[in-house]
């Protein structure tokens, strides 16, 4: 160490440095050092002097896995992005709280999308760029998905999705996995449903004018075709319409004994169905997800009741579910939502590869996923070709906010099995 040096790690809290005390400081090093040949004291190690940090503070971190979640914190869809972060939340408290996965914990990079498709791309464009990320939890909407995926075919970083477009998951991204049932399986399960069970004929479409409600609109008719059926009366939406009067009336007009209803947002579902009570519409409303999540039954009330919705999963009713539901409501008060389930499912996902190859990135990440399935809160996850890891979804009948389960569908074998 030379002179400068020294003197620089010896300055005052006033700056000054402390050059004329330097051979009696020289000489006390060289008595201290001297004595640390010595045996020290336990009641010197055992002392009650207060430190500002403890040694395992100062030692150095075990790196951790970082996982990047995009929500929506604020805008319209804040009610569902708070929901999703919570269920993002209890996922790393619990492998945390268990230590970790070989010794590393989880971290969560939260990135605000503020219900805006453009924000959701840069927000996309900047995780990738900055936040070191092992994994992506990317976007829960079709609106926002469709801008991210074409961009991210040229990233190796595993990103689940739970935008439920079919075409997302057939433009050959081989790390991108879809956590949901894409709309194929949705449509045709509400299709199935409504011509088996309900006998429907007079059929009404009414969808959310997103990449979403349109693609769900597009395979409803599809599915119908194959029934020698076209729709009624197919009305469009944009999404955060403040009102829906004025689809009521017309769907009060076209005589109709069902109304398929495709959404995007729970409180736009709820609003619709609101203005289906207040005009007294008596035909049988079956909707995507969106009808049987907190923010519809917030808005819609007693209006929700008796409709049937198609969810990806009925919690209630799956073994596999019941701890995380009551995991869920006993961190936070209350139960969670039908839509939030599968980031739950993709963070322990992760935890679940890296335990069996903690040094798998990337590529190798990905074609493990692809290859492993998985059984999660919502099912078993089986990857296919496309990414795409769930393929059958429940009908449930609403009453008082509470889900009821009254069929399954298989999206593979386009089976409808009616619940007893």
């Amino acid at each position: 160490m030379n002179h400068a040096t020294f003197c620089c790690r010896l300055r005052g809290s006033t700056g000054r440095t402390w050059r004329v005390q330097l051979p009696i400081i020289v000489v006390a090093l060289l008595i201290l050092l001297s004595s640390c040949a010595q045996p020290t004291s336990p009641t010197l190690l055992d002392s009650a002097t207060d430190f500002a940090s403890s040694v395992a503070d100062e030692a150095p971190q075990t790196g951790a896995y970082r996982i990047g979640l995009q929500t929506e914190v604020t805008g319209d869809g804040a009610q569902i992005g708070d929901l999703t972060l919570r269920a993002a939340r209890l996922a790393v408290e619990e492998i945390n709280d268990a230590g970790g996965v070989n010794g590393k914990p989880f971290e969560l990079r939260v990135r605000d999308v503020r219900s805006d498709a453009a924000t959701a791309l840069a927000e996309y464009r900047a995780a990738v760029a900055a936040d070191n990320l092992d994994a992506l939890i990317g976007p829960f909407k079709s609106a926002y998905a469709v801008h991210v995926i074409p961009e991210h075919r040229n990233h190796t970083l595993p990103m689940f999705i739970g935008a439920t477009n079919a075409r997302l998951t057939e433009l050959g991204d081989a790390n991108l996995f879809r956590m949901r049932p894409s709309d194929r399986v949705t449509a045709a399960a509400m299709v199935a449903f409504a011509r088996e069970q309900l006998h429907s004929q007079r059929i009404g479409v009414v969808h959310d004018l997103d990449a979403f409600g349109s693609g769900g609109a597009e395979r409803i008719r599809q599915e119908l075709q194959t029934h020698q059926l076209t729709p009624v009366v197919e009305i469009g939406y944009e999404t955060g319409a403040p009102e829906m009067d004025a689809i009521a009336r017309q769907l009060a007009n076209a005589d109709l004994d069902t109304v398929l209803v495709y959404g995007t947002n729970g409180a736009d579902v709820g609003r619709l169905l609101r203005s289906l009570r207040y005009r007294s519409i008596d035909a049988t409303v079956i909707t995507s997800p969106g009808g049987a999540t907190v923010p519809a039954h917030n808005i819609a009330a007693d209006a929700q009741d008796g409709i049937y919705v198609v969810v990806d999963a009925l919690l209630q009713n799956e073994a596999h579910a019941e701890a995380f539901v009551a995991r869920f409501q006993k961190r936070f008060g209350f139960a969670p939502d039908t839509y939030i389930a599968w980031v739950y499912d993709a963070i322990h996902l992760l935890a679940d590869h890296w335990r069996q190859a903690p040094d798998a990135a990337g590529s190798a990440l990905s074609a493990r996923i692809r290859q492993m399935p998985y059984q999660g809160v919502q099912g078993e996850y089986r990857f296919d070709a496309n990414g795409d890891g769930l393929h059958s979804v429940a009908i449930v009948q609403m009453q008082d906010g509470a889900p009821a389960l009254r069929a399954y569908f298989d999206g593979v074998t386009h089976t409808l099995e009616v619940a007893p």
